[in-house]
Order: structure tokens, then sequence, then C-alpha cells
């Protein structure tokens, strides 16, 4: 049975049994992936997976469910789980598909699907990735029997239909690469070096640039050192800032802004944070790898200004939480497990500024360059606290490398403290961050 009609199928059954709107959103992945070690394949494979998101909304109560459906019949048992939770909901009056003046379909200019990447075959996935080990030994020999390569490549169909009129799909193709290399240390750990390279195309699958950067990691962190306990200055790399740049945008998104009071960043017009931040989250940006024609509601991303020199000027919202602020949608609906939706970014960075990187670490006389967060999360919390991996700074320049250190400060005070912003934004990553300077935080060892 053809998407298409899957997907109508879906919402005539949803309005059959009395559902005054319904969205029907269908997703058809077709993957393929291999994971070498030692010149050797260790794991490959390819699948394909379809799952369809139904959501129905009926007396301000709504009701969401996945599931893997290949016909009629499986729908009807989607459908009919739909209406069965629904009915033990608690009305809200902002519930509801998002309306479609707003609607977007057209993905041809964004530039999202590259025939060349979907069309390669397991076989040549593999290669892809033994290839990429060995560019890491090209790099150094004493990572030598110490290397994995990950390849997935993606290929996924997007469908929407909804109650409302809308009508859209597109396709996209994503390639994720991972490089992990280690090299054996006789009077310390194992060093650990981990590079990643995610794009739409398949030109932008550079092995040489990710062996080199994943080599860089590790070899960099030779001869590691405690760091001073003490109050100093703080660079944030761009590897590091881009989770302050999540951070951020985080606090300026619907859920953040209608539930967690202590947590949002302020009302539109506020200053918020430094005024050498400006955010940005565009949609619209070619081969963007979150850029979109169209969010999970049918809405239509735009490129929009989120704070601009650290004043607030707008929120990311899908249309549960622009209803709730009495604004418009922005485009970034996200389909999970609640009935409101969720929210995320799309291309999300913060603006590059005039300062040069190496100008920023000259201009600090003794403190810490953070280049990794060790922490798999950052949750939102009132003061800003992190374990961390980097550089001592001694005189303008690097000292040696610190394996674990712990950065604290007054979430607000840190936000504000931003002083210098870097003129190093890499803007093919979906988020990203230049340098940062941070005037004072609290700096402590963990070694």
């Amino acid at each position: 049975m053809a998407d298409s009609d899957l997907a109508d199928i879906a919402l005539r059954l949803c309005q059959k049994r009395g559902a005054e709107q319904a969205d029907a959103l269908l997703i058809r992945q077709q993957e393929k992936a291999a994971s070498v070690f030692n010149q050797q394949v260790q794991l490959s494979g390819a699948n394909e997976t379809q799952r369809m998101i139904v959501r129905v909304f009926r007396d301000h109560r709504g009701a969401v469910i996945h599931g893997n459906v290949t016909s009629e019949e499986l729908l009807e048992t989607l459908v009919s789980h739909a209406f069965g939770i629904l009915q033990h909901t608690s009305q809200d009056k902002y519930l509801g598909s998002a309306e479609s003046s707003g609607a977007g379909t057209d993905a041809a200019p964004l530039e999202l699907f590259d025939e060349r990447l979907a069309r390669l075959s397991l076989n040549q996935v593999e290669e892809i990735a033994l290839t990429a080990e060995q560019k890491i030994k090209e790099q150094d020999n004493r990572t030598e029997n110490l290397i994995t390569a990950n390849l997935q490549v993606q290929t996924q169909t997007v469908m929407l239909r909804t109650s409302a009129g809308f009508s859209g799909s597109y396709q996209h193709t994503l390639a994720t690469l991972v490089a992990n290399a280690a090299m054996d240390q006789p009077d310390q750990r194992n060093l650990l070096g981990t590079a990643a390279t995610v794009t739409r195309s398949f030109d932008g699958l550079d092995l040489a640039k990710t062996a080199e950067r994943a080599v860089h990691q590790l070899t960099r962190m030779v001869g590691t050192r405690p760091a001073p306990a003490g109050e100093f200055p703080v660079i944030f790399a761009p590897t590091s800032a881009r989770s302050i740049a999540a951070m951020l945008f985080q606090m300026c998104s619907g859920p953040a802004t209608v539930f967690i009071e202590t947590l949002s960043l302020g009302k539109i017009g506020d200053a918020v944070c430094s005024t050498h931040l400006t955010l940005v989250d565009d949609a619209t940006r070619k081969n963007g790898i979150g850029s979109a024609p169209f969010d999970h509601e049918g809405v239509k991303p735009a490129r929009k200004i989120v704070i601009e020199k650290g004043v607030l000027k707008d929120y990311l919202l899908n249309s549960y939480y622009g209803r709730s602020l009495k604004r418009n949608s922005t485009g970034n609906a996200v389909a999970n497990g609640d009935a409101r939706f969720g929210v995320r970014h799309s291309n999300a960075y913060i603006e590059a500024g005039d300062s040069d990187p190496d100008d920023i670490l000259a201009d600090v006389k003794r403190g810490f360059l953070v280049t990794k967060f060790l922490s798999p999360s950052m949750p939102l919390s009132i003061n800003f606290t992190q374990a961390v991996e980097g550089f001592w700074i001694e005189d303008g320049k690097v000292a040696y490398p610190v394996r674990a250190a712990a950065i604290a400060a007054p979430l607000r005070g840190m936000l504000e403290g931003v002083v210098a912003v870097g003129n190093d934004l890499d803007t093919d990553a979906a988020l990203a961050s230049p340098t940062l300077l941070v005037n004072k935080m609290n700096v402590s060892s963990l070694m």
C-alpha cells in the first residue's frame, strides 16, 4: 500500500471515530551500516522501517500513538488504541493541530537528498568504513589495532497529512561517520580520541579530515596534569561551546518557557545574557542537517533570530506552546509520545564574533580552555556545574593538558560573563558555536 494511502486511511479512520482534528505522520527509513575494527568488518547490515504517528483531538483532549503499520487492519488497531488513550486524558484548551496558514511543502531548494549517497550498496558502505580506519593509521601508527570506524547511511521519506488540509512529503539522506582511536600510555590510562562527521551528501564524507580530528583529540592529551583550583577565566572551544548553545536554545523553547519559570530566560525584549551573544535558528540552510520544508505539524520553518546582542527576540515554539504564549508556531515541532509534541531547534548556532581565537587565548594570563564536556548530558539548573577536559593556560599559551576538572558558576552569571566571541564558527554543523570566553568561573581538579 502506498504511503499516501496509509496516511489518508489513518485520517479517515480517526474522523469516523469522531476526532475533531487529527494528524498522520509517516516516516519510512532505509538504513545501511557497517562497523570495522583492525581492517575487519565486525558488524554490517541493512534494514527498512516504517513508523506511523497518529495524533487525535476531541473535546480539548489529545492522544498520540506510534506503530509499524503496513495495512488498513493494523491502522484500525492503532487508531483504536489512540482513542482508548484519549478518553483517559485531561482537557487542555491549547491542544490541537497546527493551523494550516503557515504550511510549507517545497523541499527542492533545501537540497536535502543526495542520489549518490542513497544509492550506496552495503559493500560500498563497508569499504568506506574500512578506508576511514586506514586513514587514522596513516595519521599516527601508534594507534595500530586500536581503531574502530562506524558508518551509517540513512534515506528517509517523511509524509504528513492533517485534517486541517495539510498534505506534504519530502526525502532526505544522512550519513554519519564516527572514527574512534586509542593509544597505549605506559604510565597512565589509554588515550582516546573520537571524531564524527554528519552530512547529507556523499561529497561531505571527508575521511581524511575525520581521521585527523580523531588522532588530534587523543595525541593532544599526552602528559596530563591536574588543574589549579580557584576562580579563573574559562575559554570554551567550539567543540564544547556548542553545548552551551544547546542549553540556551533549550531555555528559549516552549516547554522551558511555559513550565519551568525558574529556568526560562525571560520575556521577549528582556536582556537575558551577554551583549556579545546572538543566537540564530535557521531551517532554510541548503544541505542543513536540521533543515526541513515543514515540521512535524506541517508548519514551514524560517530563519529566526532568537537572541540578538543579549536581548531575547523569539522563542522556539510548536502550535501548543504558541497558543499557550499567544504567539504563532515557529515551525519547530517534533513528534514524540506527548500529544502536545516537543520542540527542537533546526540549524542552530551562536553567531561568530570578530575575535581571533588565538587572540582570545593570548589575552588570558591564567585560565582554563575547555575542549570537551565529560558529562553525557547537561541538565538545566540555576547553577552551571560540569566535569570537563581541556588545557591549562599560562601567560596566554596552552601550558599542559588536563584530563578532568570541574567548572562551576551561577548560570546567569556565566551567560552574562561572556566577554569575547571567536570568528571560528563552523556553519556545517546542526548545532554550533564559535569560541567563547567567560570572564570568571570556579575551577577545581578532578584528578
